[in-house]
């Protein structure tokens, strides 16, 4: 209640010429987190003292608490319109996707003050921003990982089932951003390692991008071979240890890859979309730690702050190519296979023959001393299956549902409205395994063994065509095939692999 007294004061002084005022989080001298309505309060008040502010309702959570996104920008028709510019990159930036990691949201209410009180001038200069402070309330409120419904919407960008993701995949539409940055963060602290085996991960700020290995294939070798290791060594430069990230280590005696590889996660979908993804995760400190402020938040606020404005300023340097590969990309895909029309159904990690082995440090949790220990390397990505990709996938099944799933994902399609005989591929599955565990890099809970059989079909009134020749064709074609590691058929409530004729097969003429 004192925070909010306090805050509203500075708030009503703001028409006689005061400064920008702090964070809630900051007026609370950094020892505890202010509610979502309180953060919501507050960006408010940027919108109205700034010109070069907007905040724009995206709509609400499962709880019922508003998610909004705060445009910073020097152009007039951006902040009106959400006109992209020729030669300025769009950086969409999420904070907080998991409630219980929320350091994501403080550190973008304190890069949006420092923007409106005209810190970091050539950002707003050479960048239009999007910030989306709280893309789960709900979790902020609750102090949990999901929202009121339970969903963990990080990874539910197939099946879009909670209405926060299908908000954010409309927002990546609205705003069309060039660059999307996800921030998290990563708990040091886990079962096996620390409580059974003494040990904790000694990460700082781990960076991946998009990795799927159908994202389009000239932007994909650009933010991983130029942009990622520009990131990671400004970020270092900087006074914070960065590295590639890794994901968890949970015990001493497992091998090590990188961040999924599925696009059921916000890095991967928006690069198959054509967009630069960048995903960070600072460290989460452990909560029987003893620290300044709360389980450490001032640094990891800090922390999270560095990580976004090293980002920035990379994007910014980077505009000319970044601008050409990722728009490109969101019009016309390329694959990395032959004749770039190359589509891989699965994927998983597997060793890295190049380097087997590597060599990451622990602290022992005792003691606090260092050890670097060595793991297994599993980051190669293995691909299998190839198929080109079709004229068009045939959607013969549950129709209006998978309709109304398709326009969540902006995807374009035709209802047939009268018969229409065509060329396809029928997929007859002939058998479906049940995956003894989690396949490394996706979450492939069943594979289907799949026969083709080319023949005439004719399409009945109601059914569906998808046309692959939009620029979301990759990223349909990947959620609409059965014998995709990422298809929506590997979702909750879309238990669809069945031996039989599947209802969803490739038209290669129509």
């Amino acid at each position: 209640m004192r925070a909010s007294v306090v805050f509203l004061l500075l708030c009503s002084s703001l028409v006689w010429g005061q400064p920008i005022p702090p964070t809630p989080f900051e007026l609370e001298k950094k020892q505890s987190l202010p509610d979502s309505r309180t953060i919501g309060d507050y960006l408010t008040t940027l919108d109205t003292l700034s010109p070069r502010a907007r905040l724009v309702a995206l709509g609400t959570s499962a709880g019922g608490r508003p998610i909004q996104a705060l445009l910073l920008s020097e152009s007039p028709p951006f902040l009106r319109d959400f006109v992209g510019e020729p030669d300025k990159p769009t950086v969409m930036m999420f904070g907080s996707q998991h409630g219980n990691e929320p350091s994501g949201a403080e550190a973008l209410q304190r890069l949006a003050r420092e923007l409106v009180a005209g810190e970091h001038p050539e950002l707003l200069h050479r960048l239009n921003l999007v910030l989306v402070a709280m893309a789960n309330p709900d979790g902020r409120d609750l102090r949990r990982r999901h929202n009121a419904n339970d969903d963990n919407t990080n990874i539910d960008y197939v099946a879009l089932q909670a209405g926060e993701t299908r908000l954010l995949v409309e927002a990546l539409h609205r705003f069309d951003p060039d660059v999307v940055f996800d921030a998290h963060e990563s708990g040091i602290w886990k079962r096996v390692l620390t409580r059974e085996l003494g040990w904790m991960t000694d990460v700082e700020a781990q960076f991946d991008v998009g990795n799927n290995p159908n994202i389009d294939g000239p932007l994909r070798d650009y933010t991983e071979s130029k942009l990622l290791p520009e990131l990671i060594a400004r970020v270092s430069e900087a006074g914070l240890a960065a590295v590639r990230y890794r994901g968890e280590i949970t015990s001493l005696d497992q091998a090590v890859s990188r961040g999924g590889l599925g696009i059921t996660n916000l890095r991967n979908y928006a690069a198959m979309q054509g967009r630069v993804s960048i995903l960070v995760e600072n460290r989460l400190d452990n909560k029987g730690g003893t620290y300044a402020t709360p389980r450490n938040i001032a640094e990891r606020v800090r922390k999270q702050h560095l990580s976004m404005l090293a980002m920035l300023q990379l994007v910014a340097d980077e505009a000319e190519p970044l601008l050409t590969v990722s728009r490109r990309a969101r019009q016309q895909w390329q694959s990395a296979g032959a004749a770039g029309r190359t589509l891989w159904m699965g994927m998983s990690f597997d060793v890295n023959r190049d380097q087997p082995e590597i060599t990451l440090p622990l602290v022992h949790f005792a003691d606090g001393h260092q050890e670097l220990h060595r793991f297994r390397n599993r980051d190669a990505i293995v691909t299998r299956e190839p198929v080109t990709m079709a004229a068009a996938y045939a959607v013969t099944r549950e129709r209006e549902r998978v309709a109304r799933w398709l326009a969540s994902h902006h995807i374009a399609f035709e209802t047939i409205l009268e018969p229409r005989e065509l060329l396809a591929d029928r997929l007859e599955i002939t058998e479906v395994r049940k995956q003894p565990e989690a396949q490394p890099g996706v979450r492939e809970k069943v594979q289907p063994e799949v026969m083709v059989n080319r023949e005439a079909v004719t399409l009945q009134r109601g059914d569906l065509l998808v046309p692959m020749s939009q620029p979301l064709a990759p990223l349909a074609a990947l959620m609409l095939d059965p014998r995709s590691a990422n298809a929506l058929y590997q979702e909750e409530g879309w238990n669809w692999l069945q031996p039989g004729e599947f209802p969803v097969f490739p038209v290669v003429e129509y």
